[in-house]
């Protein structure tokens, strides 16, 4: 069974420099508040469309029993391990509902790559979660819709619940980003593709003139977006938890619902924060009160080491006491 709550989600390698180095950004807080939303839908399983893989052929679905971290990103400092169970038995149902479609796909063992670790280091630190990797192919975008359908549909077949992830961005000039100039063309791209989603118009991003937003390069030419609009079923609306924007990038966390989601419990606060509001300024909660000070420890002083008279001698030094042996 799906779950109610369905996200595309970013997989910016930034982000775990932003967390390594303590910093609380509005993106690392939007994955921290998606991941409790994530945790209360109590999957037993997710299926993550990575929009990094594009196999030449058929569609994939890894039916690996573990996945190993792929690494296709450099020089940041920072890498992820994501070394996490699979469930072969799911990714071949998923192979098969395709096949019956008539569609091309077939099962393999590949590995996860930073469309997959990235979401799901934020999503799900733990690494327990049994995760299904899925592709894109080299085929149209009626065939990506069609792939979303066949995946919908071995999921709500599927006797326990499952997650569904697709990690991907929407502007992906990856030379402006890494000569981190400004490009105008990708947020106007971003910008065109949010409120597609946001307004549940979907058949407006098959009509973005790619030509216009040349130097945006929509990542895989956002057919990511093609089999998550074939897998909702409908053009429904999703809600924009998040957007962060860099040199050539846009970055986009934004959730769908399928259903009805399951409530999120509430952060317990610490004791000292009861009553207490959060400060929006340093998005870190206010210091708890100092404890009333306590009485001062009397001084004591220290008495002169045997030997020593404690005064000072000739110029300034402190002599010996007589007899002490001083020659």
């Amino acid at each position: 069974m799906l779950t109610a709550r369905l996200l595309l989600a970013p997989h910016l390698p930034t982000l775990l420099v932003d967390q390594h180095r303590g910093h609380r950004t509005e993106m690392i807080e939007a994955y921290a508040a998606a991941a409790r939303a994530f945790a209360a839908e109590e999957p037993a399983a997710v299926v993550v469309l990575s929009a990094r893989w594009e196999a030449s052929g058929p569609f994939l679905a890894d039916a690996a029993r573990r996945h190993s971290t792929l690494t296709d990103y450099y020089g940041l400092g920072v890498e992820v391990r994501y070394d996490c169970p699979g469930e072969p038995a799911l990714a071949r149902a998923l192979v098969a509902a395709a096949l019956a479609g008539g569609m091309r796909a077939a099962a393999t063992e590949r590995g996860v790559d930073s469309g997959v670790t990235v979401p799901m280091h934020f999503l799900a630190p733990r690494k327990t979660l049994p995760v299904v990797p899925v592709s894109l192919a080299r085929r149209p975008a009626a065939e990506h819709r069609a792939w979303g359908a066949a995946l919908r549909s071995s999921l709500d077949a599927w006797p326990r619940r499952v997650a569904f992830v697709v990690g991907g961005m929407l502007s992906h000039n990856l030379h402006a980003w890494n000569l981190r100039r400004e490009t105008p063309d990708a947020q106007a791209l971003d910008a065109r593709v949010l409120e597609a989603l946001t307004g549940g118009a979907w058949g407006e991003i098959a009509r973005i003139e790619r030509r216009r937003h040349a130097m945006a390069q929509p990542e895989a030419n956002l057919l990511h977006l093609e089999v998550l609009r074939g897998l909702l079923g409908a053009d429904l609306p999703g809600t924009v938890l998040c957007y962060e924007a860099g040199p050539g990038v846009g970055a986009a966390l934004v959730e769908f619902l399928v259903g009805e989601p399951r409530p999120v419990p509430p952060l317990p606060e610490p004791e000292f924060l009861e009553g207490k509001k959060r400060d929006p300024r340093l998005h870190v909660p206010p210091r708890p009160k100092r404890q009333p000070n306590r009485p001062p420890v009397p001084e004591r002083r220290r008495s002169p080491r045997p030997g020593r008279t404690g005064r000072p001698g000739p110029g300034g030094r402190r002599g010996r006491a007589p007899g002490s042996g001083a020659r």
